[in-house]
């Protein structure tokens, strides 16, 4: 999987190459700055988001001390049915139980840090995949044709040519699915007098990549930011943004897909719920592109040879 998105990274970043290309002469600076410009546009999207965490972490640890206070008082002073509160607690089975909770603690952090490097590997490995794709084009292209006999060349190049240009459609209709999300729901969070309309836009266009787990934790926010607002702005909240996600999967989704990608929106559809079932969330992720592939193959390798024959023979006839 990440072979392959990493091939429908290049196939995008692509034509941007090749017109630096023509100017520049070099194919490994043109490819370098591509990459290097995508990586710093990526960034300067995510960076609101890293300044707003840093901040509401900043400010939870100021409060922390006088919360530890308040709850101390809350236990020692707050009576229940004539005793204190630190009365009724079982301090030995909590302090038999601590060991236990701290242990799980350290697992949960190993685990935690494991998963950080492992991303960064992905990351690093799916970076330079696309460069060496995208540097070595010409070469890959040859030796993937060189698997097919004399005869079969020409068309092997022209499924190649095919499916690069339909994965890569696939991540310019993405980028502007993620954009249209992000534009309705700073509107709507706009219109409901939440705070940071365009930063909590921002989020949600960039959850939006991200099947089901990306818009559970976009809603996460809104109702986080919102619950000084009271229930009503909430539930308001919530119902919007789940019309705006109804809107986003059943209509701006197959529509921009099957635009950009020529592919009909029930075959968009098809595509994620087999790829959520079987491939995971990379699956769901990239199913437009996996369908956009498995398409161009049944249409030249069986539907067009066939159409062929038929056509051929009612000419003869």
């Amino acid at each position: 999987m990440i072979l392959f998105a990493s091939f429908v990274v290049a196939a995008a970043l692509n034509p941007f190459v090749n017109k630096l290309d023509d100017k520049v002469k070099n194919r490994a600076i043109s490819a370098s700055i591509i990459i290097l410009t995508s990586i710093v546009a990526l960034f300067a999207l995510i960076l609101p988001i890293i300044v707003m965490c840093y901040k509401e972490i900043v400010l939870f640890i100021s409060i922390m001390p006088q919360k530890a206070a308040n709850f101390y008082q809350f236990i020692t002073h707050s009576k229940l049915y004539g005793h204190t509160i630190s009365d009724l607690i079982p301090y030995e089975n909590l302090a038999n139980a601590s060991s236990h909770i701290a242990q799980n603690v350290f697992n949960q952090s190993i685990n935690l840090t494991v998963s950080v490097a492992q991303a960064v590997f992905v990351i690093l490995a799916l970076t330079m995949f696309i460069y060496y794709i995208l540097l070595d084009k010409e070469y890959l292209r040859s030796k993937f044709i060189e698997f097919f006999p004399p005869n079969l060349k020409e068309k092997a190049g022209y499924i190649l040519f095919n499916i690069t240009s339909k994965v890569g459609n696939y991540v310019r209709a993405q980028v502007l699915s993620m954009v249209t999300v992000g534009i309705m729901v700073t509107i709507e969070v706009a219109i409901l007098g939440i705070e940071y309309p365009v930063l909590l836009g921002l989020i949600a266009g960039i959850c939006e990549i991200i099947p089901v787990l990306g818009p559970t934790i976009a809603i996460a926010v809104i109702v986080t930011i919102a619950f000084p607002l009271g229930m009503g702005k909430i539930v308001l909240a919530i119902i919007l943004f789940l019309a705006i996600q109804q809107i986003s999967n059943y209509m701006i989704r197959p529509f921009l897909f099957g635009k950009f990608m020529k592919l009909h929106p029930i075959t968009i559809m098809v595509a994620l719920f087999a790829a959520e079932e079987f491939l995971g969330v990379w699956g769901v992720i990239l199913s437009p592109a996996i369908a956009a592939t498995i398409c161009v193959l049944i249409d030249e390798l069986y539907l067009s040879p066939i159409n062929s024959q038929e056509t051929g023979a009612q000419v003869e006839k």
